[in-house]
């Protein structure tokens, strides 16, 4: 964002909770203004969402250099549509270029004819169209997991991850008085990636006379597809043939804090949160872009605003003093959900990948329909592995 910008959020971030403070947070005057310059609050919580990623990023790097991402989402090169020419050899547009360079006179009846496109009888069926170059695509919402948390790549189906359970115990002795033994304890972590498909029937006509390159596009959007699904079991998934999902771990569900109001987040709520994990964990929020809507109107006991811009210095925004990241698949806040999780998503979710992707072409099953199948595999999974390292918020019924 430019200066200009971060200085004309601000001023907005201002006005809006003065209104606020004047009216209530849900008074006519705050939607209002929220409708009328939302855009401006969006456009700079994208910006920070990017910063909170890149951050994650430079942490992982530098935590665990051994976590090499093996991911399908690298950029596929995309193909110049062919042709491009062709419609210039057609008839009507042969005799529209006519007419727009020299003029009605000097068009023949035929042409004339082929310009008349507002009945088909009389010519439309003879003018062609132009394909646009570019695919209209609705947005598809990420939570991006892979960005905090650890990601391996293996060779094999199943990782054993070794895990210590217990440190050594110190204890004072007085003169001649022998030391007591005291040993490690130690367990592991077992886990089995699993399967994740998407299977794509197209017809021979499409491959032969698409104006894109089918192939290519359809590997855009399983790659697009994988990420999606990825991001949704990274935190609901259930652990059974598909990722344990962060809130759906037993543990954390059972270790939750509850809100004091029913129904509702307030400020001391997300305060007391932070004080919830061990000092030496390196914690972020994360929730939807619904709840992070509420979360910006909350004050402390203070009187204060818990959520802050971060303008400079490369600093992101900040709830409560701690960054945040929006999962889009979080609940949203309802009585009984989970809302709102705090965690070190790097030292307690590893997501594994299996090296590679197959790529299956059947062109046999289907012969006779005149089908051909692209049937995508990634080998993958993830897996809470240090529970005491996330605490979730859960909304009083």
């Amino acid at each position: 964002m430019s200066e200009q910008d971060k200085k004309d959020v601000v001023q907005l971030v201002t006005e809006i909770r003065e209104k606020t403070d004047k009216y209530g947070a849900d008074s006519a005057e705050v939607k209002t203004l929220v409708e009328n310059h939302g855009e401006k609050l969006e456009k700079q919580e994208n910006a920070n969402q990017k910063l909170v990623g890149e951050l994650a990023q430079e942490r992982k790097e530098r935590e665990d250099l051994q976590g090499r991402m093996d991911t399908l989402e690298t950029s596929i090169a995309r193909k110049a549509t062919s042709g491009g020419a062709f419609y210039k050899e057609d008839e009507s547009y042969k005799a529209l270029n006519l007419y727009a360079t020299k003029g009605i006179e000097h068009l023949d009846q035929g042409q004339k004819a082929l310009l008349r496109t507002d009945s088909d009888t009389s010519g439309g069926y003879l003018t062609s169209t132009e394909l646009d170059n570019a695919i209209i695509k609705l947005i598809t919402e990420i939570s991006p997991i892979r960005q905090v948390a650890r990601v391996r790549t293996i060779s094999k189906k199943t990782l054993e991850m070794p895990k210590r359970t217990g440190i050594l115990e110190a204890s004072y002795e007085g003169e001649t008085e022998a030391a007591s033994d005291s040993v490690s304890a130690y367990g592991s972590e077992t886990i089995t990636t699993n399967a994740l498909t998407v299977n794509v029937p197209l017809t021979i006509d499409m491959l032969l006379a698409g104006d894109f390159d089918i192939e290519s596009e359809v590997a855009q959007d399983v790659a697009e597809a994988f990420a999606q699904k990825e991001g949704n079991k990274f935190l609901l998934g259930s652990g059974v043939h598909q990722p344990e999902g962060i809130i759906a771990n037993a543990a954390i569900i059972a270790g939750a804090s509850e809100t004091e109001g029913s129904g509702v987040i307030a400020g001391d709520d997300l305060i007391e949160l932070t004080g919830e994990l061990k000092a030496g964990y390196n914690p972020m929020f994360g929730f939807n872009r619904q709840t992070l809507a509420k979360l910006r109107t909350l004050k402390g006991g203070d009187g204060q605003y818990l959520w802050q811009v971060g303008l400079g210095g490369g600093a992101p925004n900040q709830l409560a003093g701690e960054s945040y990241m929006v999962m889009q698949d979080m609940p949203s806040i309802a009585t009984g959900a989970l809302s709102v999780i705090y965690g070190d998503f790097m030292r307690g979710y590893t997501i594994v990948d299996r090296t590679g992707l197959s790529v299956v072409r059947d062109e046999v099953t289907r012969k006779k329909e005149r089908i051909i199948e692209l049937c995508f595999h990634k080998f993958n999974t993830g897996q809470v592995v240090l529970e005491e390292a996330f605490k979730a918020l859960k909304i009083k019924a």
